[in-house]
């Protein structure tokens, strides 16, 4: 009979250290380190930027002067967007950066009673990087 609270404890005790051991921080923002190609002729085609950069993920988008375009995801370190002729129709300057959307929240357990507290990512976005449309 006295071995069924030990192993009731070693149970919690060990869920609870799994848990706790899993990590309660948000993912770092992305960060940029160079696109390419960093400039452009106005009226040219559609072409493919490449962003260099940290901490990408699967479902981290570009976004294209404040509008997200369609992103090929190759490695954390790598991003693929397509930037449309309309994207490039005029002349002047936008910013480039990547956004990492919302994940999910980090539940921890402690305790033998079970305290839990959760963490909640918001989203994220890099630094601003310039592109430049000549005439």
């Amino acid at each position: 009979m006295a071995r069924t609270p030990r192993l009731a404890f070693i149970s919690v005790l060990a869920i609870t250290l799994v848990t706790v051991l899993s990590c309660g921080t948000c993912p770092p923002a992305p960060s940029i380190t160079s696109i390419s190609p960093s400039s452009a002729t106005a009226g040219n085609n559609e072409f493919l930027l490449t962003v260099n950069g940290n901490d990408f993920r699967r479902d981290s988008v570009v976004s294209w002067n404040d509008s997200f375009r369609v992103t090929t995801f190759i490695s954390s370190h790598e991003l693929v967007a397509t930037i449309t002729a309309m994207d490039i129709a005029q002349p002047g300057t936008v910013l480039v950066y990547v956004f990492n959307p919302p994940g999910g929240g980090t539940t921890f357990v402690s305790g033998g009673i079970g305290v839990m507290s959760t963490t909640s990512c918001s989203g994220k976005n890099s630094n601003a990087v310039s592109f430049t449309i000549n005439s």
